[in-house]
């Protein structure tokens, strides 16, 4: 622990003495350490945290240490108390603002998207259905201007037009059963074709040209899956909302206890302050006692 020291292993004692300053130096430093695990660890606890350098004590609180006066002890907790209930108070009121923005603005546009993509899933597959109706065609893919009725050839010319669009952009290609092909191309290497409706069908684009349109053609057949996964994310978002506002409207669960304690706190502080001042007060009288047995026929000099 001292440099120079030259053996290995040392042990550290620390000793706290009762009626001393002991207890109070140890309250400021566990008070420290409360704002440094605020600042150190990734708990969010406060929006703001404040060092406590500044702690100072007063005559009253080191007369009270002095004589082993218990107000000055119950000070010490009632103080780390109180700072422990705000900080949950901090925590709660953070969340409930939270859970606020949640249940009044985030899920309702979450669950008006998803009823609007909703539609937009149904007038496709609609569209779809028609178009399967319309045409005796096994397969027919337009990429450009040429229309391809084979898979090999449709797939080449998908995969020829890919080469030539840009990364970061999304580009139209050409037609399939009504649908327009697009091409995402991104800088991760990964592209996807893309049928666009009413909204977008998504799938992953290979590098074979018959497994890209077998790919093309169960994105086509397979819209309806989309209307299953939107159904439970429509049911997901209104548990979510409801639980969100159900946890907005339970109260602090320390609220009675914070009031207490910060009232303790008030009753605590002014009677250390008027005993503080009962000893100016005492000191005044004792100086102007004094004053006036100096001076018993009210003559004073003014020695310069």
């Amino acid at each position: 622990m001292r440099q120079g020291n030259e053996n290995s292993e040392v042990a550290v004692y620390r000793y706290v003495t009762k009626g001393t300053f002991d207890a109070y130096s140890w309250s400021l430093v566990e008070n420290k350490q409360r704002f440094i695990s605020q600042v150190m660890t990734s708990k969010s606890i406060s929006r703001s945290c404040e060092d406590i350098d500044e702690a100072t004590l007063s005559y009253a609180e080191i007369k009270a240490v002095a004589t082993g006066n218990p107000l000055i002890k119950e000070k010490m907790e009632v103080d780390n108390e109180v700072q422990r209930l705000k900080m949950l108070k901090a925590s709660y009121d953070s969340q409930h603002y939270s859970l606020q923005d949640q249940f009044m603005i985030k899920f309702p546009k979450l669950i008006a998207a998803a009823n609007e993509k909703l539609k937009c899933v149904h007038a496709d597959i609609k569209k779809r259905d028609e178009q399967v109706l319309a045409t005796d065609e096994e397969f027919a893919i337009k990429v450009g201007n040429m229309t391809f009725h084979e898979r090999v050839d449709g797939g080449t010319a998908v995969l020829a037009a890919v080469s030539k669009c840009k990364v970061g952009e999304t580009t139209g290609i050409g037609e399939y059963r009504g649908f327009e092909v697009q091409v995402e191309k991104n800088f991760i290497g990964v592209n996807y074709l893309i049928l666009h409706g009413r909204t977008d069908y998504k799938v992953e684009l290979s590098n074979s040209p018959v497994g890209c349109m077998v790919k093309l053609e169960n994105c086509f057949n397979g819209m309806d899956g989309n209307i299953e996964f939107l159904e439970k994310k429509l049911e997901q978002y209104q548990r979510d909302m409801e639980q969100a506002k159900a946890e907005y409207e339970k109260p602090f669960a320390y609220e009675e206890e914070l009031k207490s304690k910060t009232a303790r706190q008030f009753e605590l502080n002014t009677q250390l302050d008027l005993e503080n001042k009962s000893i100016t007060e005492k000191n005044g009288q004792e100086i102007s006692q004094v004053a006036e047995n100096d001076y018993p026929y009210g003559e004073r000099k003014d020695y310069r």
